[in-house]
């Protein structure tokens, strides 16, 4: 047990640095993209001025106001959009690599690809070079997927839903932390290079870069490999199994998955991918517009949204740490009920 909780631990830290270095940019994105529009129409890039007609295609489909205001929630939706749509192609590809070659190297080729990313918004000067950096992010940020892996691997039934609510824990204290580091860096980059147009995000991109380097040398030293070969998916990759883990109706059938007890476990499966599929249209789609929500409508700066997302991220570390980690094994649908009657009871009265 001694050698699980320490690579509990290891992984606990690893998410947590990692959603610092990613949830920085939130209090930013609206302010970010209010520069890139700033321009002068003569010196917006070729990328700019086709993602803004295309922003117009979606006003002119859905009847949304021809507005400033307008025009940045979706210019940013577009860009959330591109970042998950990536991110589930990464996700599932790299998990059918690591059940082949081991959870280590794929990790850390993931985390690379992700310093990368960073790098590049470091000298993301114009929108072309800014979606480059998200696009090279969206397709290396497969790690979560991986930890989780890691998880399932070091822990057995019963003491799997303690260590999801540690890693759900790091989650929740990343998106604590994380925006109003995202502010205060923002703030200082102003303070000190005010002659800067790009300070504001400079100096969070390059704190996002040495957290990311950090967390590669970190998981390289401390996190042992824990798929051995003996038990790694030695079948050959066919054509038909990445489409079985790319193609969303076939995602959703766990096709990709041929190792089960009875066809009763894929049903449930089935459930509860349909189940976090629902959960995570919401939550997503909060956290990325919230802070367009904000900026246009009460004119928060990053601080104020970086505060924000102080009580919203320990609100989410009470449940995850102080809630979830205790509910005994086999209770966790009772749980879900409940807590889910709760939030109804909540939004209702």
């Amino acid at each position: 047990m001694g050698v699980k909780s320490n690579i509990i631990n290891i992984l606990f830290i690893s998410i947590l640095i990692d959603f610092l270095e990613f949830t920085i940019i939130l209090p930013l994105l609206p302010k970010i993209l209010t520069y890139y529009g700033s321009e002068t129409d003569s010196n917006h890039d070729t990328l700019y001025k086709k993602t803004m007609s295309f922003v117009q295609f979606i006003q002119d489909l859905t009847g949304a106001p021809n507005d400033a205001k307008w025009n940045s929630v979706l210019f940013g939706g577009i860009i959330g959009s591109l970042f998950s749509l990536l991110q589930f192609f990464s996700s599932t590809l790299c998990g059918i690599a690591s059940d082949r070659y081991g959870r280590k190297p794929v990790l850390l080729i993931s985390m690379i690809g992700i310093s990368l990313s960073y790098g590049l918004w470091c000298i993301s000067f114009n929108l072309t070079i800014f979606m480059i950096a998200r696009i090279v992010s969206g397709l290396s940020k497969a790690n979560v997927a991986i930890t989780l892996a890691i998880v399932s691997d070091t822990t057995t039934e019963t003491e799997r839903n303690r260590a999801m609510a540690w890693i759900g824990a790091a989650f929740s204290l990343g998106f604590i932390f994380g925006p109003l580091l995202g502010a205060l860096c923002s703030q200082l980059g102003v303070m000190y290079w005010s002659s800067s147009s790009v300070s504001f995000f400079i100096v969070p991109a390059c704190v996002s870069l040495v957290l990311s380097l950090i967390n590669i040398g970190f998981i390289y030293r401390c996190c042992p490999e824990t798929l051995p070969i003996s038990k790694r998916n030695g079948r050959k990759t066919t054509i038909n199994d990445v489409f079985n883990a790319i193609i969303p109706w076939r995602l959703f059938q766990f096709s990709a998955i041929h190792k089960t007890k009875s066809n009763h476990d894929i049903l449930i499966l089935r459930r509860l991918g349909l189940a976090s599929f629902a959960y995570m249209i919401v939550f997503a789609g909060l956290e990325f517009t919230i802070t367009f929500l904000v900026y246009n409508r009460f004119n928060w700066n990053s601080m104020q949204q970086g505060k924000m997302f102080f009580i919203m991220g320990l609100c989410m570390a009470l449940v995850q740490g102080g809630y979830v980690r205790r509910i005994p094994h086999g209770k966790e649908i009772t749980a879900a009920i409940t807590v889910r009657k709760t939030l109804v009871y909540c939004t209702t009265e």
